[in-house]
């Protein structure tokens, strides 16, 4: 074959992995999300409220960062068994449209 070439078992390999490896980044993050703001606990009354309220924005920000990266490997995981699905309708197709015509795989 010319062109593009796929080894789908490997791919298929490397699709779970990966998804996999999203799932667990996401279960990891849980303890810290079950830390919430992460200022509470500090009974601030005041005098620290620019310092912590800085360090919530950032803590926010920085968990909604690793919460999508977590969100991106999954999704990569899936768009890779798609590539297996999507190459696999397509050699079908091929297949089909090849004997219909009468001709023979090379």
């Amino acid at each position: 074959m010319t062109g593009l070439e796929i080894a789908l078992g490997a791919v298929g390999q490397e699709a779970s992995r990966i998804r996999t490896h999203g799932e667990d980044y996401n279960a990891a993050l849980e303890p810290l999300r079950a830390r919430g703001d992460g200022v509470s606990s500090f009974g601030d009354d005041g005098l620290f409220a620019m310092f912590t309220s800085m360090y919530a924005e950032c803590r926010a920000v920085s968990m909604a960062a690793l919460d999508g990266l977590s969100a991106v490997m999954a999704e990569t995981g899936d768009g890779l068994h798609a590539v297996i699905r999507n190459t696999h309708d397509g050699e079908a197709a091929s297949t089909e449209d090849i004997q219909r015509l009468g001709g023979t795989w090379l």
